[in-house]
C-alpha cells in the first residue's frame, strides 16, 4: 500500500507579504548577512525557518527541495543534511525575531488605518504556558510548574505573553520565558511596544 503523498503548504501568499529588504535589514543589523557565496545564503536559510514552522512535520532536505532553496551547483548537486543544520544554527534566533519585528510592525500598521476607537489603536495582553521538550537545557531556561506536593511537572514549561490587536488580531509584540516569572512582569515588557 503506497502513502498518500505530503501536500505542502502554499508558501505564495506569504511570500507576497515578506518584503525580502526586511529579510536583508534583519540580517544586516545583527550580523548574519552572508558574507561569502554559499549555497544556502542567510535569506534562504529565513525561508526554510519559516517554511519548517509551517511545514513542521516534514524533513529539512524535503521543505528544501520542496521551495528549491539551494543555488544551483553543477560539481555537488545534492547539499548535505549536515550542512542544512549548520546553516540553521548559523542563523540564529536574532534574525527572525528582528523579522518578526519588523513585520508585525508593518503590518499591524497598515491593518489599523481606519479601524481606530477615538483615535486609539486598542491592544489585549493575553498569557498562556506552554510545554516545551523535557531536556535538561529546558528545565534549567524555563523551569516547570511545582505542584503543593513539591513535585514538578512533567514537562518543562514556559510563559508566553502576546500583545495582539483587538481590531486585527494580528501579533503585535511576544515575550516569552521562564514559567516562574510572574505575567504581570512580562506584560511590562509588552507595554513597551505599545
Amino acid at each position: 500500500m503506497v502513502g498518500k503523498a505530503h501536500k505542502h503548504p502554499d508558501f505564495s501568499a506569504l511570500s507576497q507579504q515578506i518584503d525580502p529588504a526586511w529579510i536583508a535589514h534583519a540580517l544586516a543589523v545583527t550580523g548574519k548577512a552572508s558574507v561569502r557565496r554559499r549555497r544556502l545564503p542567510a535569506e534562504q536559510v529565513v525561508w526554510l525557518v519559516i517554511a519548517l514552522a509551517m511545514d513542521r512535520h516534514q524533513p529539512i532536505p524535503e521543505v528544501v527541495a520542496h521551495l528549491d532553496l539551494v543555488l544551483p551547483d553543477e560539481v555537488n548537486p545534492e547539499i548535505a543534511k549536515s550542512a542544512l543544520t549548520q546553516a540553521r544554527q548559523r542563523l540564529g534566533e536574532e534574525p527572525l525575531a528582528q523579522l518578526f519585528g519588523l513585520s508585525a510592525l508593518v503590518w499591524d500598521e497598515r491593518h489599523q488605518r481606519g479601524r481606530s476607537w477615538r483615535g486609539l489603536a486598542r491592544y489585549a495582553i493575553d498569557g498562556s504556558t506552554l510545554r516545551t521538550s523535557d531536556t535538561p537545557e529546558n528545565r534549567q531556561q524555563f523551569g516547570a510548574q511545582a505542584y503543593a506536593s513539591g513535585v514538578a511537572a512533567s514537562y518543562p514549561q514556559l510563559r508566553l505573553l502576546t500583545l495582539t490587536s483587538l481590531a486585527t488580531h494580528l501579533v503585535r509584540e511576544a515575550v516569552f520565558g521562564e514559567y516562574a516569572k510572574n505575567e504581570m512582569r512580562y506584560a511590562r515588557d509588552l507595554l513597551q511596544a505599545i
